[in-house]
């Protein structure tokens, strides 16, 4: 089930919208600020992975537009590369950061 307060002890470093294209991408200078993660599947699913390597068509974590939003704790930012599924997925990130990191 999806949380539906942010957890004390977070402040905003980030926003961004993702279109997907047919190469995997990475989070904006902004978000990559951040440690938790509030992740909506606007349209066709995507893959994600946390550790840097590069999603394809079967490889990473698969996230479904019916069960978004997803939340991620605990992942640094500058390691998330996000694929979309088909061309043109669309996807809302919100990042954060524990105040005083």
């Amino acid at each position: 089930m999806a949380k539906r307060n942010i957890p004390a002890g977070l402040v905003s470093v980030g926003y961004q919208k993702i279109t997907t294209n047919s190469t995997a991408g990475t989070l904006n200078s902004t978000c990559t600020a951040g440690n938790t993660f509030l992740i909506s599947v606007e349209t066709q699913s995507a893959r994600l992975t946390f550790d840097g390597t590069t999603p394809a068509a079967s490889t990473g974590i698969l996230l479904l537009a019916a069960n978004s939003p997803y939340w991620f704790d605990g992942i640094k930012g500058a390691d998330i590369k996000i694929k979309g599924a088909a061309v043109g997925s669309v996807l809302q990130v919100q990042a954060w950061k524990h105040r005083g990191e």
